[in-house]
């Protein structure tokens, strides 16, 4: 992400939102390069794509809830979804695409829902 700066503050929360194509709906969850805790909480939960994982998050699922898979491994699995569907958007898109991320973060700063 030469060039973009995101930075969180700890403890804080960084939303964004996720598209999916079929293509990535239908990669492997190893595809996000996961450390070994964080996969194998996923994988031991049942998930073995980023479709599911995608879509059961959306559905609102705590990903603390899942055994193994404390703050530090959900924050992990969160940061990895956002880096790989950046590297996966075409590089006309990015730009904007970080740029909603930081107007969407902003808001929710500024409505207090962090």
């Amino acid at each position: 992400m030469a060039g973009y700066r995101v930075h969180e503050k700890k403890g804080g929360k960084f939303y964004f939102n996720l598209y999916l194509s079929n293509s990535m709906s239908e990669a492997p969850i190893e595809a996000l390069e996961l450390g070994v805790r964080s996969y194998n909480s996923l994988k031991r939960a049942g998930y073995t794509n980023i479709g599911e994982l995608a879509e059961a998050i959306a559905d609102g699922i705590d990903l603390n809830k899942i055994r193994n898979c404390g703050a530090k491994s959900s924050r992990e699995i969160m940061e990895k979804l956002f880096i790989y569907q950046f590297n996966v958007l075409p590089q006309g898109r990015r730009e904007q695409y970080v740029k909603d991320v930081m107007l969407l973060n902003a808001r929710k700063h500024e409505y207090g829902e962090v």
